[in-house]
């Protein structure tokens, strides 16, 4: 079956803004209001959008900025902890929870899913989505937030909500 993944970034959070690593703040850090906009644009774009599954990383900035594409969709996120974020762990396990989510997906009967998660991960739901592998820190070009990336047919499609 052929899917349909729109996959985007959590909204702009301070540390983001800063370019600086989240160190503490990694499970607590929040979107802020500056953010917020080019979230509700995607979420405007998104309402038209009929899909099967709405997913989020666990991470309270992915579960605020679903809250906010909800508020204008009125689809509902769940939470998924193998889209969270890559943290302390051996590479093997972060790319063995990608592949298991990823695989999930690919053998399920949605046809269109959301994913509102963090860059490493978009990298590679990216990778293996569009060429069946996953290789550890290889795009490195995961969009930015506010930056819906569109997968239909193994084909990449961005749309920039950011202005």
């Amino acid at each position: 079956m052929k899917k349909s993944y729109y996959i985007f970034r959590h909204g702009l959070t301070l540390q983001a803004k800063k370019k600086q690593w989240y160190w503490h703040a990694l499970y607590s850090a929040q979107i802020i209001d500056e953010g917020k906009p080019s979230i509700e644009r995607l979420a405007v774009y998104m309402k038209d959008i009929k899909a099967d599954y709405y997913v989020c990383s666990p991470f309270l900035r992915c579960k605020q900025t679903a809250e906010v594409v909800s508020k204008v969709t009125g689809k509902k996120f769940i939470t998924d902890k193998r889209l969270g974020e890559y943290v302390f762990e051996f590479s093997w396990n972060f790319k063995k929870r990608i592949l298991s989510f990823i695989s999930d997906m690919e053998e399920s009967d949605y046809k269109t899913i959301v994913i509102c998660t963090h860059s490493i991960v978009i990298e590679m739901l990216i990778q293996f989505v569009t060429n069946g592998k996953l290789k550890f820190f290889h795009r490195l070009t995961a969009p930015l937030t506010g930056v819906l990336t569109i997968i239909k047919n193994r084909k990449i499609t961005e749309k920039n909500f950011n202005s």
